[in-house]
C-alpha cells in the first residue's frame, strides 16, 4: 500500500483529499504546514508528498527547500496552489517539485499525477 503525505492548511481540502485517497487504498498522513510536514516525512517516510504552496509557518517553497536537503529528498513532491502565475510554477520546479497543480482541480487529475509518480518510483 502506497503512503501519501498531504500538507495543506485548508482543513476541509486536506481532509477531503485524504479521504478520497484512503478510499482507494492509499495510506494517508496529514500535516497542516511545512514544518509539521517535515516532521511527518521523518516519521512516516511516505512514497509521495502533496503540498500546498501558501501556508503559515513554513510555506510549500520553504518545505521543498528543506526537503531537498534532507535524507528523504528522493520522495517526490507535488505542489498544489491557487497561485496561477507561470513564475510560481517555475519556482516550484526549480526547488525540486515533480508536479504543480492549480486549485481548483479535479480529483481524477490529481490521482493520475500521483499514480504516474508512484509508478516512476518502482
Amino acid at each position: 500500500m502506497s503512503k501519501i503525505l498531504i500538507i495543506d492548511d485548508e482543513i476541509k481540502l486536506r481532509e477531503t483529499i485524504a479521504e478520497l485517497f484512503s478510499l482507494i487504498n492509499y495510506q494517508v498522513f496529514e500535516a497542516q504546514d511545512g514544518s509539521e510536514g517535515l516532521e511527518k516525512v521523518q516519521e512516516h517516510k511516505p512514497d509521495l508528498i502533496i503540498c500546498d504552496v501558501m501556508m503559515p509557518k513554513l510555506d510549500g517553497y520553504g518545505f521543498l527547500a528543506e526537503h531537498q536537503k534532507s535524507n528523504h529528498s528522493n520522495i517526490p513532491v507535488l505542489l498544489l496552489s491557487a497561485k496561477i502565475e507561470e513564475i510560481d510554477e517555475k519556482t516550484g520546479f526549480s526547488l525540486g517539485a515533480k508536479g504543480y497543480l492549480r486549485k481548483p482541480f479535479v480529483f481524477k487529475e490529481l490521482k493520475e499525477i500521483v499514480d504516474f509518480h508512484l509508478r516512476e518510483k518502482i
